[in-house]
Parts: C-alpha cells; structure tokens; sequence
C-alpha cells in the first residue's frame, strides 16, 4: 500500500526549501556534501557511538545513493517544465499542479527514508533520546517565548524582511506593486504563529512518546503516521489551518505570478532551468 505524506508537514517544506536553496554553480558540490552534512547533524543531536555511525553513513548513502538514481531525473524534468510555466502568468490551478509534484518526490524520499530511520532509531539508548528531547523543547520553548514578548510590528517587519530577501533571489528587484503581497504574506505568517506553536508542542509530545516505543513492532507504522497525519492531532484543530494555508499559499504564488514583469520572469526563468540542468548532469552520479 502506498503511504501519501501530507504536503502541509513543516519537515516536508524543510526538505524543499534545502533543495530550493541549492544555489548555482555551487548546487553539484552542495548535493554531493548533504550525506555528510546530514550525518554531522545527526551525531550532533545524539552524540551517535561508533556502530550507530556506521549503520547511519550507510543509510544515508544508501538513500542518497536511490536520490540519484530515481528523483533528479524527476526534478530536472519538473523544473524544466515549471520554468516553462512562469514565462507567463500562472492560474491557481497551474500553481497547485507544481506544488503537487513537488509534494509527490517529497512523498517518494520520506517513503525510502522512513524504514532507514525506524532502523537507527532502534539503536537510540534512552539517555541519547532524552537529549535530542530536550534540545528540542528547549528550542519550542524559546520560539514561544519570542512569540509572547515580541511585539506584532517587530514580528510583522521580520516577516517583510524575509520574504523580500527571497523574492530578491527568485525574481529579482521587487517592484512597488509588489510590496502589498509581501505585507499579505507577513500578516498571515503571525496570524498562523500562535496556532502553528501549539500544534508543534503538541507534535513534538507526540513524538517524545512514540520515541520511547522504538522497539515496538508498531513504531515504523506510528512514525508513519505521524509524519503522513501528523496535522491531525489535537482533535485535527490544526487540520483547517492548514488547509487554508495551502488555498492562501496557492492563490499568493498564483497573483505574484501575475504581477511580474518581463524582467522578473527572465530572472525566475534562467534560475529555474539552471538547477534542471544541473540536476539533469547529477543523474546517477556519486
């Protein structure tokens, strides 16, 4: 039975964006780098023994190594085909086409990596997950206390900042009449603050709990399930939220779309063919 993942999960976007952010001519060196970058940051979260790290270099070879083989074909030919698409404006209903896509190699790289992960965790001793626990509460903590003592129009100006850094990356000069999708943006980010730091805390009990059933027979299947339904805790309280961030994100990429200018969409255009190229000459290497 396929497992679908749901596209709202943040580790699903977390995954993209770092795929997103592979720049260049930097992006083959910075794609060859991720397996051990990935296993420098597991270490560092659980200060791994020896045999720990040397079942995780070969999970993440392996994985990286089914990447190569199975997704960059795929990337490069989506990207190819959504440069295509932003040469003119895009409809809503083109927008969700390309984010579904991007959903499905998502759903197919959680689908190898999940049983690789189940297999280390197994592994874990109980002081190695109270500290990866801890770190992580301690970090929900601090994000929620930022939240509480920040005032509205710092968080609203940080918010600004950061998506005119990426458009200035993604299309180029913003122009005036782009500034109030930016204010939209923002605006929707601090209203979804408030519920998106509940729903982690109570993601993250969720996964403390499964975490000390590793060695259940049931923990691959509820690890799983977190990760695919993981928006449906709480009663699914979380669930309409997300639901309407994916009509909003849709509809804001779909009139940013529209608002660009010849200038903006060469820019996107040449950016996006270049990491379909550069994906395409990956295939299958090591």
């Amino acid at each position: 039975m396929r497992t679908t993942f749901s596209w709202r999960q943040p580790r699903s976007w977390s995954l993209l964006l770092l795929c997103l952010l592979l720049t260049g001519c930097a992006t083959r060196v910075i794609y060859y780098w991720l397996d051990s970058a990935i296993v420098w940051q597991l270490d560092d979260y659980f200060s791994l023994d020896r045999s720990q790290k040397k079942l995780l270099d070969t999970e993440v070879k392996g994985l990286m190594a089914w990447h190569r083989q199975h997704e960059l074909p795929i990337y490069a030919r989506d990207l190819d085909a959504l440069a295509k698409a932003v040469a003119s404006p895009m409809s809503p209903e083109q927008v969700a086409v390309h984010l579904d896509k991007t959903q499905a190699s998502l759903t197919r790289t959680l689908e190898n990596a999940i049983p690789r992960t189940v297999r280390l965790a197994r592994t874990l001793t109980d002081a190695q997950v109270a500290h990866f626990m801890g770190d992580r509460v301690k970090r929900q903590e601090e994000r929620q206390h930022d939240f509480a003592t920040e005032s509205k129009a710092e968080m609203l100006k940080g918010f600004r900042e950061k998506m005119n850094e990426r458009l200035v990356f993604w299309i180029g000069k913003v122009k005036p009449a782009q500034e109030p999708l930016i204010a939209q943006w923002a605006e929707w980010q601090y209203e979804m603050m408030g519920p998106w730091l509940e729903f982690q805390g109570a993601w993250t009990k969720e996964l403390e709990r499964l975490m000390k059933q590793r060695q259940s027979p049931d923990f691959g299947k509820e690890l799983t399930r977190l990760l695919q339904q993981g928006d449906g805790l709480m009663d699914g309280r979380f669930t309409g939220y997300t639901d309407q961030s994916r009509q909003r994100t849709i509809k804001w990429l779909s009139d940013l779309s529209q608002s660009m200018d010849l200038s903006q969409r060469a820019h996107l255009y040449t950016l996006l063919k270049d990491y379909a190229e550069d994906f395409e000459g990956m295939v299958g290497k090591g």
